[in-house]
């Protein structure tokens, strides 16, 4: 009996951090299906005849490029509009007047516009809609809330190959 009196509150606290860690699982997979579930219903409700690819990026072209396609580690110039699924814009390059110039590969974007700036050719323009997933995830950045599905504008104006 002594030896269970001992280790008894170091059990209470093995079992309390398992659970907690299977409750935080099960959240984030909620919110997973219900940002795939709130993309859907964007996309039903503005009458876009697409499907999310199998990592749940949305990619519309606009319009084509000249057939010239950026690949890892080239570096791209482009210009986006970035806004919510309600239409906010929360960023855009054009208010800066320049593009954003990146190294692509380099984790200086997130993972859904490095993507998308992949299956894009130069001078061609995309909308594209990014789960939280592939976009900031549970963080906060600037003015997107954590969660966050996002809407992105594209324009892939040049590509300098490594």
């Amino acid at each position: 009996m002594k030896i269970i009196e001992k280790i008894l509150p170091y059990l209470i606290v093995v079992l309390t951090a398992i659970s907690l860690n299977s409750c935080s699982i099960e959240s984030y997979s909620t919110k997973k299906f219900n940002a795939n579930n709130e993309i859907l219903s964007y996309l039903n409700d503005n009458g876009h005849i697409v499907a999310p690819d199998s990592l749940g990026l949305v990619y519309i072209p606009l319009k084509q490029g000249n057939g010239v396609f950026p690949k890892d580690n080239d570096v791209v110039a482009f210009h986006y509009v970035g806004y919510y699924l309600n239409g906010e814009v929360f960023d855009s390059s054009y208010d800066k007047s320049r593009p954003l110039i990146v190294q692509l590969g380099d984790n200086q974007l997130i993972k859904g516009l490095e993507y998308s700036l992949l299956k894009m050719d130069k001078g061609a323009k995309s909308k594209v809609i990014i789960p939280f997933y592939l976009a900031y995830d549970n963080m906060v950045n600037g003015p997107v809330p954590p969660y966050s599905n996002l809407i992105f504008e594209l324009e892939l104006i040049d590509i300098d190959t490594k």
